[in-house]
């Protein structure tokens, strides 16, 4: 088994994922991603859920600034999947600082009534 195989996405991952095929709106290609669910989810679901990262920055408010990437990027707080992630191709990247991570769910949270 190699090391890639052995790698289960944890809370804050930043991780490549392969988001095609897309429809609408979605975001497509292989691209980074941030991972909102546990290491504990992944493994026992084999699903991650998360929200993409672009380097097109376009400044609405559901964007997040992520640092430590080859490009400027940000996470789209409001566009929330959940990806099979051994069959999205998944490799790691780094782990996206708390401050990145917290900013995230303060624009997710009210998107979904909690807030």
């Amino acid at each position: 088994m190699t090391k890639d195989q052995q790698y289960i996405p944890d809370r804050r991952d930043v991780v490549w994922l392969d988001f095609d095929p897309q429809k609408g709106k979605e975001a497509g290609k292989y691209r980074p991603a941030l991972i909102l669910s546990s290491k504990a989810y992944a493994k026992q679901t084999g699903l991650v859920i998360c929200c993409p990262i672009s380097s097109s920055i376009r400044s609405t408010l559901s964007e997040v600034p992520v640092s430590g990437l080859d490009k400027p990027s940000v996470v789209a707080s409001s566009i929330v999947q959940t990806l099979s992630w051994r069959e999205r191709k998944v490799k790691f990247i780094l782990t996206a600082d708390g401050d990145c991570f917290s900013q995230v769910l303060e624009r997710l949270l009210p998107l979904l009534g909690f807030l």
